[in-house]
């Protein structure tokens, strides 16, 4: 079993609940372990660089007729091959949606999410099995969630995967998320909804590579979201609400700067948010077809 230190202390740190001290044990030999201490120096600082991508994803609803544009940008710093910490904002921006009035249309770009995020891969690796983790803190850039009373949401992934072959990787996903507002619901368009409280996200799925540029994720994700109690009226007070859905996306790397793909996610496959009855017709023919166009530095 190989166990990263750094990367360990790493995830206690953000967690804002343990603190670890280490002090280095005695070597039994000065040179060698000098010698080595130079070479990872060197391999670390080779692989320390600035990230920064623009990705546009021009987005088709089928159902509505409605094309629109998913983005996002991202600006960050890799310290190793296996740790990087980066901001990524999303936007939305609309193309074509024939239900906005003439005095609504054009572009409308607005803000979405946007989030610092922490990763570390191979943080353990037995055999054929690595666990990774990557931490989320949500901003309150979206004006619908910021006019229900966002303050954050923290996301802890915790992510298994198995190298099944040489082309194929098996992936589970582990997400634990804490939705913090400042008031327990608020009035919508379509009435009184209750804030989420707590959720817990988990996927399965696999990535198949048919060469080293052409990849295809498989994805199956399911979050069950914990609402707090707000008005009665409100169709999700104090009670858990559940979304299942599939996010299969297929990409091609252009050269190390440009990737290249298309992309599908359903809505949600569960009929009314509950597990008593799917809805698997409805939620894959209503689901949002994507091209892909992502520039890296």
């Amino acid at each position: 079993m190989k166990l990263k230190l750094f990367p360990l202390l790493f995830i206690l740190s953000n967690s804002y609940m343990f603190s670890v001290c280490a002090e280095p044990r005695p070597s039994t030999s000065q040179e060698k372990p000098a010698a080595r201490q130079n070479i990872n120096s060197v391999a670390a600082a080779a692989d320390a660089r600035v990230l920064g991508s623009v990705e546009v994803r021009p987005s088709y609803k089928s159902m509505l007729g409605e094309f629109h544009s998913e983005d996002s940008a991202v600006l960050g710093y890799q310290f190793t091959r296996d740790t990087s910490a980066t901001y990524k904002q999303d936007f939305n921006t609309n193309v074509y949606d024939p239900h906005l009035i003439e005095s609504q249309s054009g572009l409308n770009a607005y803000l979405v999410d946007g989030y610092f995020k922490e990763k570390i891969t191979n943080l353990i690796n037995i055999g054929s099995f690595s666990l990774g983790y990557e931490g989320r803190q949500y901003l309150p850039t979206w004006a619908l969630r910021r006019q229900a009373g966002m303050l954050t949401a923290i996301r802890n992934y915790l992510k298994i995967k198995y190298q099944a072959t040489s082309r194929l990787i098996l992936t589970f996903e582990e997400t634990p998320v804490v939705h913090l507002y400042d008031q327990p619901g608020s009035i919508t368009r379509k009435g009184p909804l209750a804030n989420p409280i707590f959720e817990n996200r988990s996927s399965v799925g696999a990535e198949y590579a048919f060469s080293d540029r052409l990849k295809l994720i498989l994805p199956v994700m399911l979050s069950d979201v914990r609402n707090r109690e707000y008005d009665s009226a409100a169709v999700n007070n104090s009670k858990w609400s559940h979304k299942l859905w599939v996010n299969p996306e297929l990409y091609y790397t252009v050269n190390p700067n440009v990737t290249v793909g298309m992309g599908y996610y359903s809505d949600n496959l569960l009929k009314n948010g509950d597990f008593a009855e799917t809805a698997l017709g409805e939620g894959l023919e209503q689901g949002t077809t994507q091209l892909i166009f992502s520039a890296n530095l």
